[in-house]
C-alpha cells in the first residue's frame, strides 16, 4: 500500500496485500493528478469546470484522498504490530522509506530549474531537503507540498492511532474540535482555504492541522472497518449512489466535500466485490505499485517537456507526450530508487 509508505509498501518478499483494492484506487489518484496537470496547459482554465469531467481541474481532490487513505492504511498497520515495534523503529522505517525517494526527486528537480536559469536553485532545495514546506522549497517539485505533511504527519500517527484504538469516541470529539478551530483560522488569518506551502511556523501549524484532520479521518474509518463496519452499513444496498456521490463529492473543489468522498470511496473498494474484481486488473494494480513515484516525478517531466520543447510542439502535443513518458519514467524510478528504499526500510 502506498503512500502510506512505513508498513504498508507494495509486496516484494512478502505475500500480496490484503488491500490491493486501495492500492488501485491510490494509482488511479495519482494518475488523476498527473492528467490534472497535462489538462491545465493543454485547455483553457475553466474548461471543464461544468462538464463530468470537472474532477480533472481539481487534483487537488486526489491528495486529499491520499491523506485519508494513508491514515487508514497507517492506522492498520500500526494497530497490527502492537508490541512488536517500538516508535524509534517506526518513525526510522517511515523516513527510510519515504525520504530518499523524495530528495532525489528535488535533485532531478532541481537539476531542470537550474537548466531553466533559475538563480535560486540551491536554496530552493536546502528548504526542500528539509521538508520546511515553504513556497520557495516546493516550487522545485510543486507536488512536493503534500509529502511535506504526510511526512510530518505520519510521525504523529502512532498517538493518533493509539488514541483511536482505546478512545475512538474521544478522537471524533477532538478530530471535530481540531476541525472547526482549523477551518477559523484559516480563515482569520488569511490562508485560504486551498492550503499548500506555509512561510511562517503559524500558518504552517494551521495548515498541518488541516490535514491531519484527514490521517484522522482515515484512522477512524480503519477503526469502523476493523469493529463494526457501519459505514458499510450505511453504503450497502445504495452502491451505485454512493460511487455517483463520491465522484460528485470531489469535483466539487473543496476539501472537505474530497474527505467525505474519500471515505466513501474507500468504503466501496474495501467491500464491494465487483468495484473490487476491477480495481484488481493488472494494468491499475501496476499503477499503484508506480504511484508515489508518478507523484514525485510527473510534474518534473511535464515542466522539463515545456521548457525544452513547448514552442516547437505546443501545450496539447507537450501534455500528450508527457502522459506516456511520465509513466515510463515513474516505472524507472520505482525501480531504480523506490525500491530499494522499500528493501532499506524493510530492514531497519
Amino acid at each position: 500500500m502506498r503512500p502510506a509508505y512505513g508498513d504498508s509498501e507494495p509486496a516484494l518478499n512478502r505475500s500480496v496485500s490484503r488491500y490491493e483494492s486501495l492500492d488501485s484506487l491510490r494509482g488511479l489518484a495519482a494518475f488523476g493528478v498527473l492528467l490534472t496537470h497535462c489538462l491545465q496547459i493543454a485547455l483553457p482554465q475553466g474548461m471543464l469546470n461544468h462538464t463530468p469531467l470537472r474532477i480533472f481541474v481539481n487534483g487537488r481532490s486526489f491528495v486529499i484522498f491520499f491523506f485519508v487513505l494513508s491514515g487508514f492504511v497507517l492506522a492498520h498497520a500500526i494497530w497490527s504490530k502492537v508490541g512488536k515495534q517500538t516508535y524509534l523503529r517506526y518513525a526510522a522505517r517511515r523516513l527510510v522509506r519515504l525520504y530518499p525517494p523524495y530528495c532525489i526527486a528535488g535533485l532531478i528537480g532541481m537539476a531542470t530549474g537550474l537548466v531553466a536559469g533559475r538563480p535560486d536553485m540551491l536554496m530552493a532545495f536546502a528548504s526542500y531537503c528539509a521538508a520546511l514546506g515553504t513556497n520557495l522549497g516546493i516550487s522545485i517539485n510543486p507536488p512536493s507540498w503534500s509529502l511535506v505533511f504526510e511526512l510530518r504527519i505520519s510521525l504523529l500517527m502512532p498517538f493518533l492511532a493509539l488514541l483511536i484504538a482505546r478512545k475512538p469516541l474521544l478522537a471524533l470529539g477532538i478530530t471535530s474540535i481540531l476541525f472547526c478551530i482549523e477551518e477559523v483560522l484559516l480563515f482569520v488569518l488569511h490562508i485560504g482555504q486551498f492550503p499548500y506551502g506555509a512561510d511562517t511556523i503559524g500558518a504552517a501549524l494551521v495548515i498541518t492541522a488541516r490535514f491531519l484532520v484527514c490521517f484522522a479521518v482515515g484512522g477512524l474509518l480503519a477503526h469502523d472497518v476493523k469493529h463494526q463496519n457501519r459505514v458499510w452499513g450505511v453504503i450497502r444496498s445504495r452502491k451505485w449512489l454512493f460511487l455517483v456521490l463520491a465522484y460528485l463529492l470531489m469535483s466539487v473543489l473543496l476539501d472537505q466535500m474530497s474527505i467525505v468522498g474519500s471515505v466513501v470511496m474507500i468504503s466501496l473498494a474495501l467491500n464491494w466485490t465487483a468495484l473490487k474484481q476491477r480495481l484488481e486488473w493488472p494494468v491499475l494494480k501496476w499503477l499503484g505499485r508506480i504511484s508515489y513515484s508518478l507523484y514525485l516525478t510527473h510534474f518534473i517531466i511535464l515542466q522539463y517537456l515545456q521548457q525544452q520543447f513547448g514552442q516547437m510542439l505546443g501545450p496539447q502535443t507537450i501534455a500528450l507526450i508527457a502522459i506516456p513518458v511520465a509513466l515510463l519514467a515513474a516505472e524507472i524510478f520505482f525501480e531504480f530508487i523506490e525500491r530499494p528504499a522499500i528493501l532499506w526500510s524493510q530492514r531497519v
